[in-house]
């Protein structure tokens, strides 16, 4: 480490600092965010460079600004009876154009007071527990490999677990809650080596090459955010260059990326594309294997995006995509004379998934009001399959003398368990959106979405000695929603949001009506008050609806068809402050009440689904369970401004329980009390535009509860036996990690080069991952997360 940062300050001092810095373009558009009409004659300005640099948006509301500066700039927009509007970290290199839309809000009197807010969101109906995502902020973010998973582990009320998972826990919420919307539309879980029934994986599909203006949100959502109690994702692409064609080839440990962009008719449409494959499947072909001696795993990834507007840019038709590949191997520990069950088995672990779609977006006459209509195909598979190679395989002979080595390619292998989940989907979503007039806005629409489904789970019983279903069935159903949303200027300082959501499965004929309401009251126009509630509901994993358990007859049955939606009540008290031109500290208080959750019909039992990480429900349930989570987020952020420093300083205090169907009181596995992460970033800019990038991240949490086991019981059975009337009482362990990061960035005439390295666990602190029964030791076995971890990258804009 010590000598790649003296080899990155001697490059910075080897280019001439007095050469001359390049510049670039700056171009965009300026739009009314509640009609999506364009704003004729706005002025766009770069407000720190000196003379200032600006210009003003033409009949389409397109505006450009040429010979900008390569580095990091703050944009802002103005225009007569609107808010002002301003885009912080606005990164250009000199290698691509860059491309900013702004959304401005009109005001109904010039006496609004409105507070400013240099982070707001996208969607102009969120106004409580929401964050924009900024792909600027994942590239500097230490270890977060421009990854948006885990560049959200570092807001708050988000806690981090796992280091190799990117469960996306919200607020002691189960990772399940979670929705993924890409363009409008709900899509699988877009990770590779996903977790069935659950929204995290390894790492995602999604390039953040390709991500435009999107949302984070962490609760209290508005109407039109449907099935989710959690969070919600909610994604869109960005067009690529209309210009120019322009290039990257980016190099490192988790993969090789080829990308291109460019226009299909100058000036007007565009395409864009990313293509990446995982350089560990390279290195396990020649023999290295980095993620651990017995596992080989591999991915790949494809997104795009073709956008093709009418020559007045009242009509734009928009084709996506975004796919994967991935599978990882496990092969059985060489040193037999360690073997355990868990030792000894093989496993194959493999989720495909991709997405189609289009958009179709057309601006009505009266210059009030717009529609868009998107459709779209997805599918996924996840394939898991597990063999134990038997103890008493072959043993080898060596002078004579027989030895336990045992020979693991020719031993036998007893397939213990096979689960196979495909789910494919046609999902469409149409709305409208309407301004009124200057004060009242409104968006209504609906969304549909067909589901073909295939489901089997075997597992191996000791007793008959061969596979029994667990869980199976095939077939379809449709998940009908809508929605209705306003947002109303009410006073010159109140914001109303308000609206209402509905959905209707016809799996089993389960519905579910949402009232949502938000309320903003700015003290000024550097502080306000917001308060938010929503009722919220998600469908079960379709997987949990046709577990299959024998009767008293003998017979197998599904009892978990007529489950019903998982319900919320989500309400949420904030206060935000502007500290000055560039810090802002936010502080959010909420309740959080959880109700028709499925729990175990034994009324003995602590089981609740939502404990579960992932996976399908292997036992007949009960939608009685119930649960609640409070606390307080606070975060404290510098945007990134001249002097080339930004942080985020988030912590959380909470509190997550739920009642089981003994009638008792239990912690969630999520319930760590706590969790805090701190991130910052510092550029060092030469006179020529290169750059030195340092970064840290610190992250800790309370740790992931777990039931203890029982000695005795788990040495008679072989195997893990959990306590009775101990659930979740104990923690695994805290969770702490420290990341860094160092990058070089070198500006040349229509190319860029960036150089870095992201170190995640920097100080090798080897955190707990969970407690299992080692058969080979006879006891419980406490196993390790992953120690510390460089990821090496190059890359090259041209």
């Amino acid at each position: 480490m010590k000598k790649l940062f003296t080899l990155l300050i001697s490059l910075g001092l080897f280019f001439p600092l007095m050469a001359q810095k390049e510049t670039q373009i700056i171009k965009g558009k300026v739009i009314d965010q509640a009609s999506q009409q364009p704003v004729i004659g706005a002025k766009v300005i770069i407000a720190d460079v000196t003379p200032v640099m600006g210009a003003f948006s033409d009949e389409k509301g397109e505006y450009k600004i040429a010979n900008v500066p390569v580095g990091h700039h703050t944009l802002v927009c103005t225009f007569a009876s609107y808010q002002r509007s301003e885009k912080p970290n606005i990164f250009v290199n000199s290698a691509k154009e860059t491309f900013i839309e702004f959304e401005l809000m009109e005001l109904y009197t010039e006496e609004v007071v409105i507070v400013y807010e240099k982070d707001k969101p996208n969607n102009s109906f969120n106004l409580s527990s929401v964050r924009p995502l900024s792909t600027e902020q994942n590239k500097l973010a230490a270890a977060a490999v421009n990854d948006p998973q885990r560049l959200v582990m570092g807001f708050p009320g988000v806690q981090a677990s796992q280091d190799n998972n990117s469960d996306i826990i919200i607020r002691g919420n189960s990772p399940t809650g979670m929705l993924w919307r890409l363009e409008g539309v709900e899509i699988p879980n877009p990770n590779h080596f996903a977790r069935k029934g659950s929204s995290g994986g390894g790492i995602t599909m999604l390039s953040a090459q390709l991500l435009g203006n999107s949302d984070f949100s962490t609760g209290a959502f508005p109407a039109e955010y449907g099935n989710a109690f959690s969070g919600a994702f909610d994604l869109r692409f960005r067009k690529g260059s209309t210009e120019e064609r322009e290039y990257r080839f980016k190099f490192g440990l988790l993969g090789t990326d080829l990308a291109a962009e460019g226009p299909i008719k100058k000036g007007q449409s565009s395409y864009l594309v990313n293509y990446r494959y995982s350089t560990l499947g390279i290195l396990n072909d020649m023999g290295f294997r980095l993620v651990g001696k017995r596992i080989d795993n591999n991915f790949q990834d494809l997104s795009f995006n073709i956008h093709l507007p009418s020559e007045d840019r009242n009509k734009t038709l928009t084709i996506f995509g975004v796919g994967g590949l991935s599978e990882e191997l496990w092969d059985a520990v060489e040193d037999s004379l360690s073997w355990s069950p868990n030792y000894r088995t093989k496993r194959y672990f493999t989720t495909n998934m991709g997405v189609i779609g289009a958009t179709y977006n057309q601006l009505l006459k009266g210059g009030k009001s717009s529609l868009k209509a998107v459709v779209a195909v997805a599918g996924q598979r996840v394939i898991d399959d597990d063999d134990l190679l038997d103890i008493t395989g072959i043993e080898l002979e060596s002078d004579g003398v027989t030895n336990k080595e045992f020979d693991i390619d020719n031993a036998n292998a007893t397939l213990i368990e096979v689960e196979d989940y495909q789910n494919s989907r046609i999902s469409t979503h149409i709305s409208y959106n309407n301004k009124l007039n200057s004060r009242v806005s409104m968006k209504t629409g609906v969304l549909a979405s067909y589901i073909r489904f295939k489901f089997n789970q075997e597992q191996f019983s000791e007793v008959t000695e061969q596979l029994e279903t667990v869980l199976g069935g095939q077939g379809g159903s449709t998940l009908l929603q809508g929605y209705t949303q306003f947002n109303i200027q009410a006073a010159e300082r109140l914001i109303i949001n308000g609206g209402v959501h509905g959905m209707f499965l016809t799996l089993n004929n389960t519905y579910s009506v949402e009232p949502r309401l938000a309320l903003q009251y700015s003290l000024s126009e550097n502080q306000a008050l917001t308060l938010a509630y929503g009722l919220h509901s998600r469908v079960l994993p379709m997987g949990s609806y046709f577990t299959k358990v024998v009767d008293n007859t003998g017979q197998f049955t599904q009892p978990n068809m007529d489950l019903e939606m998982v319900k919320s009540h989500h309400t949420v008290l904030g206060y935000k402050v502007n500290l000055g031109k560039s810090l802002k500290l936010n502080v959010e208080g909420y309740y959080q009440y959880l109700f028709d959750v499925p729990v175990s019909i034994d009324k003995t039992s602590s089981y609740w689904i939502l404990n579960e990480r992932d996976g399908y429900a292997t036992q007949a349930l009960v939608s009685e369970g119930t649960g609640r989570n409070y606390g307080i987020d606070v975060s404290l952020e510098k945007f990134f401004a001249q002097d080339g420093l930004f942080f985020l300083l988030a912590g959380s205090l909470f509190d997550s329980k739920y009642t089981g169907p003994d009638g008792k009181v239990y912690n969630t596995r999520y319930n760590s009390h706590y969790s805090f992460s701190g991130m910052a970033g510092k550029e060092f800019t030469f006179e020529n535009g290169n750059a030195l990038e340092l970064g840290t991240r610190v992250v800790t949490t309370g740790g992931l509860r777990y039931t203890p086991g029982d000695s005795e019981l788990s040495k008679a059975a072989g195997e893990y036996v959990e306590l009775p009337g101990a659930a979740f009482t104990e923690k695994i362990g805290s969770y702490f990690r420290i990341d860094a990061r160092v990058a070089y960035r070198i500006e040349k005439a229509k190319t860029s080069y960036r150089f870095s390295i992201d170190v995640q666990n920097a100080t090798n602190h080897k955190n707990n991952k969970d407690v299992i029964w080692d058969e080979g030791f006879n006891d419980f076995v406490t196993r390790l997360q992953s120690g510390l971890i460089p990821v090496f990258s190059f890359q090259i804009d041209f």
